[in-house]
């Protein structure tokens, strides 16, 4: 048999069927600080809620929100970018206009020095 690939879904380990776990499942939410408590990842009514997937024997975030946990990855980007001692915060979204000014995309989880 082919070993499934998913390692977390809606923030849990795919073989937790905790009550906690069950729950986020039922309701689709995300524990990863998303701009809302539900899942957004795919489709907004029924959304996947794959966190990771293995490769190998080792998880990997499939996510973009799943890198929002505790922001420690915020954290040590400003860590590595800014001065000691800076002022600092994230940003969850940032449009990117094209060479005419329209939108052609978003970028999630910038930074930016205060």
């Amino acid at each position: 048999m082919k070993h499934q690939p998913l390692a977390e879904i809606f923030g849990f380990p795919f073989i937790n069927l905790g009550k906690n776990a069950e729950r986020f499942r039922k309701f689709k939410l995300c524990p990863f600080a998303n701009v809302v408590p539900n899942c957004t990842k795919d489709k907004a009514r029924n959304p996947l809620g794959v966190c990771s997937i293995f490769e190998g024997k080792e998880p990997v975030i499939v996510c973009p929100i799943r890198f929002r946990q505790n922001w420690i990855i915020a954290e040590d980007a400003a860590n590595f970018f800014f001065e000691k001692d800076s002022r600092w915060t994230t940003l969850t979204e940032v449009r990117l206009p094209d060479k005419y000014g329209k939108v052609s995309g978003k970028h999630r989880c910038g930074h930016r020095s205060l």
